[in-house]
Formats: structure tokens, sequence, C-alpha cells
């Protein structure tokens, strides 16, 4: 029998809370239609919102290229593989909402919440 999530708490002040590891049962991964980037979507665990966020492909300092990166050493001769958004990213909470005492300067609308997704 499932269990229906708490409603989106818009009334729960903003505050930064790093919730460590948190169970990725609520998340999923799918790919953009154009191949290019991940979105990874699901419930905050703070205030029950829902959330998503995209990661591009091929970020900075995720991978190799070319001739200097194996001149440099850093590919060793094989391709890396790129790291797994759902389970190797920081998330926040990006539910869209203003929650009260929210920063001007906050750069993920949502309640301030962090977390990390365990595998």
């Amino acid at each position: 029998m499932s269990t229906t999530p708490p409603p989106h708490d818009h009334h729960l002040p903003y505050a930064e809370a790093d919730l460590g590891e948190v169970d990725g049962a609520s998340f999923s991964q799918d790919a953009a239609p154009d191949g290019r980037s991940v979105r990874v979507t699901g419930t905050c665990p703070r205030c029950h919102g829902r959330t998503g966020t995209e990661y591009r492909r091929g970020n900075p300092g995720t991978g190799t290229k070319g001739l200097f990166d194996r001149l440099s050493g850093r590919s060793g001769g094989t391709v890396r593989a790129e790291p797994e958004p759902l389970h190797g990213e920081v998330h926040f909470c990006e539910c869209g909402h203003g929650h009260p005492s929210i920063p001007a300067e906050v750069r993920f609308v949502g309640c301030g919440a962090s977390w990390r997704i365990a595998p």
C-alpha cells in the first residue's frame, strides 16, 4: 500500500539546511530529448514541494577532451564516464515557491534545503 506524501508546506520559512543523504524512492532521472541534459525530479524532503533540476552533459571538469588532456596526463588514455546526476550531485530545493524569509540573492527558489540521493 503506498502512502500519500504530505502536501507542499508553503509556510515553512526559508533556511539553508543540509539534509545529508536521502532515500531516492521519490526521485527520477530522465534524459532530455536532445540528449544534452538530464533532468532530476522529485519531492523536496523538507518542504515536500515538487522540485526539478536540469544538469547539462559535459560540464567543465567532467571527462576529457582532446590532445591537451592526453599530454597533461588527465585522461590516462581512457575516457572517463560522466558522473550520474541522480546520485553524483548535491541537489537543492527548486520548488519555485518563495518561502517566507527567503533572501533576495538566493540562487535556487525554494525552501533552502540541499541533499544527496542515496544509491
